[in-house]
């Protein structure tokens, strides 16, 4: 509980989470444990189903397209 409230109130701190594929970025609050990622306009949002989704999709389109 107080890891969240101190997210709300001084804002998250972001650790970078390692990836193959350098072009999607995933990050996760070092206090509140919660995922986010960057939508294509570069804002940060919460990694939620929609977006893991999406960044699997873009992931699998990307190994597609250097294969080929």
């Amino acid at each position: 509980m107080k890891k969240k409230l101190s997210c709300k109130i001084f804002g998250h701190h972001f650790s970078r989470i390692p990836k193959k594929d350098l072009l999607i970025e995933e990050y996760e609050c070092s206090h509140c444990k919660q995922k986010f990622t960057t939508d294509g306009y570069g804002r940060m949002v919460k990694l939620n189903k929609y977006w893991e989704d999406n960044n699997y999709m873009f992931e699998n389109k990307l190994k597609n397209r250097t294969v080929a």
